[in-house]
Parts: C-alpha cells; structure tokens; sequence
C-alpha cells in the first residue's frame, strides 16, 4: 500500500467524524470528576499511597474548567480527598513550601493555628506531637481535639519536608470513629511512598 493511500485510509478510519462501533464515543471524565482507586501516584510532586479498599480518592485541587480543544484545563495535582463518612475524611495534600526557611516544627506549628484561628472551632487542644517517620522521611505528627459548630472532632496530622514540597497526611474524625478510621489511616500512611517527579 502506498504512503499515500494508507493516509487516506488513517484520515477515513479514524479522523474526528468517525465514531467506534456500538455506543457514541464519550471523552474521559476530567479528573476532578472521576474517583480512584487502588494505587495513587502524584507524579508533579512525587509520592504515591495506596486507597485501602472500599474507599474511593477524590481530587483535592480547584475543579477543572471544560475546554473544547484540551477536553479540561485543571491547576496542580495536589492530592486525594478520601470520604470515610459524612463527617469524616482522610487528606493527602501536597504543594510547594510557601516558608522556604520554616523547619518541619515550624510547619507543624502553622497547621495547628490553622486549627485555632477558624471561627468555628472551639477549645483546640493538641493532645500530644511527636517525630514520625513517613516512608523515608523524618516528619512531625500531633493529634488535635476540638469542637467544630459544637461537635468533637479528632485531626491527627502528618507534615512532612522534601526538596522545597510540603506534604500532608490528615485524618479528620469524631471521638467515635477514631479507632476504626485511624486503622484505615495507618494503612494510608504505610503505603506513602516518595517517586520521580516529572
């Protein structure tokens, strides 16, 4: 066959009018609009953990914008948003470290007044915080009980430090869930791995 024939017969086949047999073709959701499962790699800021089974990882940016020529314009890849109930989540969040010269403390530190400067907590107390060690790094762990809107609440939260990333693991649950969600974020955490950017 020749160059020239075959181009044809590529444009006929599978240029933009034609349509697979069966059911009309359908674009792949945007990623803010799909769940995932299993394996959850983050390939702009390097780690990957693996959602236990039964839960499902929602994406954890700003939602995507519809494009006609891209399909969805989406920012940053910052994680995975895992429901446990209706009050109760796990957070895997990653960005940039805003405070370059902050040690992992320091960072701790911030997280904890992101607890006690929202208005709707009340009697934030950091029950205990420790050095922990996740995959390979040496990080800070605390775990807080408030009332938030006049409910306990429990966060028990990871920050850790890698080449300028700032990377967050959060359980956030009611006095009654904790045991049973903490297994599942212990899963979460003993699955967390740092990879290759790309």
């Amino acid at each position: 066959m020749s160059r020239t024939a075959f181009i044809i017969l590529l444009v006929c086949c599978c240029g933009p009018g034609a349509q697979p047999q069966g059911k009309g073709a359908s674009k792949p959701p945007c990623p803010d609009e799909r769940a995932w499962t299993g394996r959850y790699r983050n390939y702009v800021f390097g780690f990957s953990i693996r959602i236990p089974r039964g839960l499902k990882g929602y994406w954890n940016s700003p939602r995507c914008a519809p494009d006609e020529k891209y399909g969805c314009v989406c920012m940053t890849d910052h994680g995975r948003f895992i429901p446990l109930a209706s009050e109760a989540h796990i957070e895997a969040f990653v960005g940039y470290q805003m405070e370059p010269d902050w040690s992992v403390r320091e960072h701790e530190q911030q997280a904890v007044s992101f607890l006690t400067d929202d208005k709707r907590n009340q009697h934030v107390t950091v029950v205990r915080s420790w050095w922990f060690r996740l995959g390979t790094l040496r990080t800070r762990r605390f775990e807080a009980r408030y009332l938030k809107n006049n409910k306990p609440v429990i966060t028990d939260h990871i920050v850790a430090l890698h080449q300028g990333v700032e990377y967050e693991l959060v359980l956030v649950t009611s006095p009654g869930r904790y045991a049973a969600d903490r297994r599942q974020f212990e899963r979460i955490i003993a699955t967390w791995r740092l990879t290759p950017r790309v």
